[in-house]
Order: structure tokens, then C-alpha cells, then sequence
């Protein structure tokens, strides 16, 4: 493509993130300023700008910035606008709003594309935009900011999703057409960013953001394996080796990419690796596949380097030391799964527990964080650990004692806890369990997730000279206590009411002495007259089976719950079934659903603290048919009928499948909404993505066996 005479616009490269996800490369060089492919990714940005007639550029820098004084560019002037602290991607851009055109491009400065800007610009200009978002598809969309488009405009943005919250395999490519009045709209001197803070605010305002859809390359080189697999497709597989390297004639170099002024010694090994800048691989070293070694690093002779290691910049691995004490951590991709971190104890040890405590505490935060632990031995030591990490880090700790996850929503209130955490460990099983539930009395939002396993995967942990002491609760202050009086206050008395509790465990007996203490007669077991209610073993969900031996479900109790309550705004999980959301609409009540991200919805969750608490839930419905004067029959005949059945299909066994899939859905899906539900005579299913074309099924039916065909049915349209 030839250069355009006249510039089309004045360009702005945002470079001005800390670059975590990337450690180790990015401790000692910036994330524009690492070479991909042998070339900077920063000046791969300016060659495109450069070919579309983009020019002059901006750029907005803070981590290393000092960097950037050295960096000369071969394609563009560049004007250097160095933010003293973070301002975020869209705060940025503000700061330097005196230097900006009346029009501007906005571009990550880790991004490596061949997109066609020249084409998104022309429809910005014919048609008279105010913002134009460069869109394009992608498989694994939960990484990147996340779009609905109907009639070239945006309807719905959401900032790296969970994939429970994925909605779209559109995403955008940090590449955006701004007209300069929207930067009104930015907040100045604080943190601000475009996908997580401007878009969503401009679509609630009715700003119009339009989107276009481009084909092409494009990569964000944000993380060590996207990094490597945009270097690996720009060199066609082969070893991309930086300037002043020394490779021995013997030793062996695959499918790697090797930084500037790195030795590789006599008969040493490198596969599918990244050697950082000034890295030195001793004689007959082995750097196995998946290695990321930091700036400097020396491997002394014979150091071999196990599938996956991470080693920081500046130290000197000799090949008899255990490696342990260098190495990152080894965390897979995600540690996270809807029910928190659940695993084997061997994969879930001291170790692991001791470093996820760190890496709840994030560099220059005290939080405070509450500990519940299963009423073992073990389940006290593991809290134990956990304990000790925070406090490493600088966290305040609330040992709360034993306990189980429904407590965490109200020990995060009644202590003003930052977080509160529930540790259970399963002897039997072998298993070990956390459970989170943030300050908003939820588990932790999707963003929360990543900065965590960020953090682990990094072992970019913060230190504290001078731990917190611990703080234990004792006497009336304990949580069990505590959380016990609340119970009471929030649910009034039960004096009369026949309380039949059905599993006479811990949960049951904690739910009976409960309502014994509000006046209550309570029986264990099925007892004539009497609604038996049932626990879930963590405390978060209940059921029940009427006098009149009718079935209920959770989100029967749910509904009969947020019906008499007196707000008229209920907020409740994405995952609330229809017909749920449709009764309350009709009795007058504005439904605000929330989902896995940050949001104001999100943070009024605790206005609904039943959704989450199976045994508050249980009273409440015991309440609230004692000040009505009705049997739980009678309530329930006011209620819609319905079922809800709920399956997990798992994902195909290959990628083809996995967009068949999509594809399919997309059809069904008459309304082209969030969440995405199939409409059938009989019912609903609503789906909801769980990652490598894996979904959960949650369909509605009048009764139970038309719910379980509609499950059927959906699985074998989705199947075919």
C-alpha cells in the first residue's frame, strides 16, 4: 500500500502499562521495546502507521520509562509524553489531550498486526463518528475486551470476561478512532480506562461507539505465550537470535527466541524457549521447552531447567542447587475455576498455599483478609499457611476459626474485611478447597482472579518487614457468634412454626439450633405438619420439601425471598432464571442482574445476601410464612411453576467443534442476547460458556422431566 500524501490522522501509542503478565521479560525492558522477532514492537507499530498514513505519533510511557531516552525510531517523529504515575489507558490519553488532533488513532503499544486502519478510517470519516473500535474474532475472546454488534454499533462492552460471562467472539484489538470531545468524558488525574471505564460509560450516557470488523494478523503480545507464538508465525518457526550472541557450534538452539548479547555454551540444549537479554546457558545445560529465563541470569554448567521453569533476571543458577528457590512458580494458565480453587492435595500442598496467600495481597495494599477453616487438623494448618503468606505481604489477618463458605458473606460485613477466604480440606478425598468472597459478599470478580494468578504465576509477591499481628476473635466477638445474632435480627421470630430440618450434619444442626433459638419447635428428619429444609454442605445453597410433600427448589426460595423484600431494586446473579426475573417484574420490582466483573450491580449484591446464604435463606422463608399466616403451599401457589435442571457439557475434542458449536447457538438464539437462551415451546435453556467450547446448561420447564428434555434436547442440537 502506498504512503498517503496527507496524514489521516495524528496517532497515540499507548506504552504505559507495567507489563506484569510478560515478567520475566519485562523486568529490565519495557513491553513496547521487547523485540519480536528480532524488531521492537514499538517501532512494528510505527511501520504501521507509517504505511497508512498515520503520522505524528504520540507516546504515552511510565514503567522504564527512562527506557525510552535511548529509543530511536526509523518511521515516525515521536513525541514522548512520560506519565508520572499510572493514569491507565483512556487517563493517559487525557494527560496529553494539548498535543492532540481533532481526530486521533489510539493504538496498544503491544500489538503486532497487519490490520487495514485506512479501511476503519474511511467508514469513520463517511459516516461522521465519534468513536470507532477496530473489532475482530477471536477463539479464546475472554482475554481481551469483549463486544455485541448489531447495525455496525456497539451494544454491549465488557473487559476480559470469565467465560461464564463471554457473550461474543468479537473482540477489540486496542486499536480505537477517537474524536477529541470524548475525552470530557475522562476523569482527570486518576486512574481511567478505555475498555473497563470509558466505553461502558459512553454506551450508558447513549454515546454512540460503532465498531468495524477487519480481517488480518493481529496479535496483543501481552503474555510470555502470545508473545512467543507471534515471534514463532513473523519467523516461520525458526530460532530468532538478537545481536552479539555467541552459540558454540555444538550446542543445540530450537524453536527459540534469543535476546541481545546471549552466550549459549558447548553442547548446551535450548527448546522452545525465551532467553532474556545478556542470559549466559553454561556447558551442557538443558533449557527445556516452555523456559522463560530473565535478563543476565547465568546457568552455571550442567543446570537443567524443567518443561515450563520461569527464572527473574540477575541470578546465577548453579546446576547442584535445588532450583526451587529461583524458579517461578509453576501456575497453569487459570487456577481459578466458578467454584474457586478446588484440587488434589499433592497439586494444592503447603507450598502452593503459603504462595497463594502472598498473591492475595497486591503490592502496596494492607487488606484485611478473614480465614475460615473446616473443623480439622489439616484444614487449621492450611489456614495456617495461608495466614503466614498474607502477612509475609503485608496483609492484615482475621483468624475467624471454623467455619464454613455461606459465614464468608457476612464475616467480610460484620469484621470490615477486604476479602474473606474458606479453606477446607477433605481428608477422605484427599482434596483441598478455597472459596473467596470479596468485600461485595460474592466470589472474586473476574479481574480479581487474573491479578491473583498474575501475581502466582510471576511470583511478583510484595514483602513486609514488620508483619500484622493476627487478629482472633474470641467470645461473643467469634464469627460463628456473630453470625449467629445476625441471623436472628435479620429474620425475626418464628414462635409456632413446625421446623423440620432434613440432614442432621453440621450444616443441619448449625440451621436447627438456629431456629430453636428463634422460637421455633424444631425436628430432625421428616415430621408430619412440618416443611423439612436442607443445607448445602458449604452453607450457599438450600432447598426444601413442603408439608404438603411439594418439592422447592433454591430459586423457588430465591423468588419467595425477594418478593417481600421491601426494595424495590433486587439484584441478582446473570444466572437467575427467566421466569424468576419475569415473576418480580411483574410484582413491581426492578430486577439489576450482575455478573463475574466489577460493576455497580456487582457492588450492590450485598443488598441480596439470601442468593448466597443457604441457611439465612432457609429462616427467611420460615419468616415469611409466619407473618403472612400461610403454609409454604400455600405461598408457593401464588409462585409460577417451574423446574430448573442444570448440566455441563464439556467442550469437543477439537477446535472445529468448538466454533460448529458457537455457530449453532448463534442460530438458535432468536433474541441475540446476554445470556444466550434457546426458546422452545415447553421452556428455555440459557447458555453459558465455560471455555474451549464447553457450556453450562440451565433450562426452565413447567416441571422437572420437560426441564431434563429440554437439557436433552439442547445437548443433542449443540452435539449434532
Amino acid at each position: 500500500m502506498e504512503q498517503t500524501q496527507q496524514p489521516l490522522c495524528q496517532g497515540v501509542i499507548l506504552a504505559g502499562g507495567m507489563g506484569t503478565r510478560l515478567a520475566p521479560i519485562t523486568d529490565a525492558l519495557p513491553k513496547p521495546l521487547v523485540p519480536v522477532a528480532g524488531v521492537p514492537v514499538l517501532t512494528r507499530v510505527t511501520e504501521l502507521l507509517k504505511r497508512h498514513g498515520i503520522s505524528p505519533a504520540l507516546v504515552t510511557v511510565c514503567a522504564l520509562s527512562e527506557a525510552f531516552a535511548s529509543y530511536r525510531d526509523p518511521n515516525l517523529p515521536l513525541t514522548v509524553v512520560e506519565e508520572k504515575r499510572p493514569l491507565g489507558s483512556a487517563g493517559g490519553v487525557k494527560a496529553a489531550a494539548h498535543l492532540l488532533a481533532d481526530t486521533f488513532l489510539v493504538i496498544s503499544g503491544d500489538t503486532v498486526t497487519d490490520l487495514d486502519l485506512g479501511k476503519a478510517f474511511a467508514a469513520h470519516k463517511r459516516e461522521g463518528r465519534k468513536a470507532t473500535i477496530l473489532l475482530t474474532r477471536r477463539k479464546d475472546p475472554g482475554e481481551f475486551g469483549i463486544v455485541s454488534l448489531s447495525g455496525g454499533r456497539i451494544r454491549g462492552f465488557l473487559e476480559k470476561p470469565t467465560w461464564r460471562d463471554t457473550f461474543s467472539d468479537l473482540v477489540s484489538t486496542g486499536i480505537y478512532i477517537l474524536d477529541k470531545t470524548l475525552l470530557e468524558h475522562i476523569p482527570a488525574g486518576v486512574q481511567y480506562d478505555f475498555g473497563k471505564d470509558l466505553f461502558p460509560d459512553l454506551l450508558k450516557k447513549g454515546v454512540p461507539l460503532h465498531g468495524e470488523i477487519l480481517e488480518g494478523m493481529w496479535h496483543d503480545v501481552g503474555r510470555p505465550e502470545t508473545y512467543y507464538r507471534c515471534s514463532m508465525e513473523l519467523s516461520h518457526g525458526e530460532t530468532v537470535i538478537g545481536e552479539n550472541c555467541r552459540i558454540h557450534p555444538t550446542a543445540k538452539v530450537t524453536g527459540s527466541i534469543i535476546h541481545h548479547n546471549v552466550t549459549v555454551g558447548e553442547n548446551a540444549r535450548v527448546e522452545n524457549s525465551i532467553l532474556c537479554a545478556g542470559v549466559a546457558v553454561g556447558e551442557d545445560c538443558v533449557v527445556s521447552p516452555g523456559c522463560i529465563v530473565g535478563a543476565n541470569t547465568v546457568l552455571e554448567k550442567g543446570t537443567v531447567l524443567p518443561r515450563g521453569t520461569r527464572l527473574k533476571g540477575d541470578l546465577r543458577v548453579d546446576g547442584m542447587e535445588r532450583l526451587g528457590r529461583f524458579a517461578f512458580g509453576k501456575v497453569e494458565k487459570r487456577i481459578f475455576g466458578e467454584e474457586g480453587i478446588i484440587g488434589d492435595r499433592v497439586t494444592l500442598d503447603g507450598r502452593f498455599c503459603l504462595e497463594l496467600g502472598r498473591a492475595l495481597v497486591a503490592p502496596e495494599t494492607s487488606p484485611a483478609i478473614g480465614i475460615l477453616h473446616s473443623p480439622t487438623a489439616a484444614g487449621e494448618l492450611y489456614g495456617d499457611l495461608l495466614a503466614l503468606g498474607i502477612r509475609e505481604s503485608g496483609g492484615r489477618v482475621y483468624r475467624l476459626g471454623k467455619g464454613f463458605p455461606g459465614v464468608a458473606p457476612f464475616a467480610v460485613e460484620s469484621f470490615g474485611l477486604d476479602l474473606a477466604v474458606s479453606v477446607e480440606v477433605r481428608e477422605s478425598l484427599g482434596q483441598v478447597s478455597f472459596r473467596f468472597c470479596d468485600k461485595d459478599g460474592l466470589p472474586l470478580s473476574g479481574e480479581a482472579q487474573r491479578a491473583v494468578e498474575t501475581r502466582m504465576r510471576n511470583r511478583s509477591f510484595a514483602s513486609c518487614v514488620t508483619p500484622f499481628p493476627a487478629v482472633t476473635p474470641e467470645g461473643e466477638d467469634m464469627v460463628l457468634c456473630r453470625y449467629c445474632k445476625y441471623l436472628q435480627d435479620r429474620t425475626g421470630s418464628l414462635a409456632g412454626v413446625r421446623f423440620s430440618v432434613s440432614r442432621r450434619d453440621d450444616g443441619g444442626e448449625f440451621l436447627g439450633s438456629n431456629a430453636s433459638a428463634l422460637g421455633a419447635q424444631v425436628f430432625y428428619g421428616e415430621e408430619e405438619g412440618a416443611d423439612a429444609y436442607t443445607v448445602s454442605p458449604d452453607g450457599r445453597r438450600a432447598c426444601m420439601v413442603t408439608a404438603g410433600g411439594k418439592a422447592v427448589s433454591y430459586w423457588h426460595m430465591v423468588a419467595i425471598c425477594a418478593s417481600e423484600d421491601t426494595a424495590s431494586v433486587v439484584h441478582l446473579p446473570r444466572t437467575t432464571p427467566k421466569v424468576v426475573e419475569e415473576y418480580l417484574q411483574n410484582m413491581g420490582k426492578e430486577v439489576v442482574l450482575y455478573n463475574d466483573s466489577r460493576s455497580p450491580a456487582r457492588n450492590r449484591a450485598g443488598e441480596t445476601p439470601y442468593v448466597h446464604d443457604g441457611v439465612l435463606l432457609c429462616l427467611l422463608v420460615a419468616a415469611a410464612c409466619a407473618r403472612q399466616k400461610k403454609t409454604a403451599d400455600e405461598i408457593l401457589s401464588g409462585l409460577p411453576a417451574f423446574s430448573v435442571v442444570k448440566k455441563e457439557l464439556p467442550p469437543p475434542a477439537d477446535t472445529q467443534g468448538a466454533d460448529r458449536r458457537a455457530e449453532t447457538i448463534a442460530s438458535l438464539c432468536r433474541d441475540g442476547g446476554y445470556p444466550a437462551r434457546i426458546y422452545r415451546k415447553t421452556g428455555c435453556i440459557t447458555l453459558f460458556p465455560r471455555g474451549g467450547g464447553g457450556y453450562t446448561l440451565i433450562a426452565e420447564a413447567i416441571g422437572w422431566e420437560a426441564a431434563e428434555e429440554l437439557c436433552k434436547t439442547a445437548e443433542e442440537l449443540l452435539e449434532e
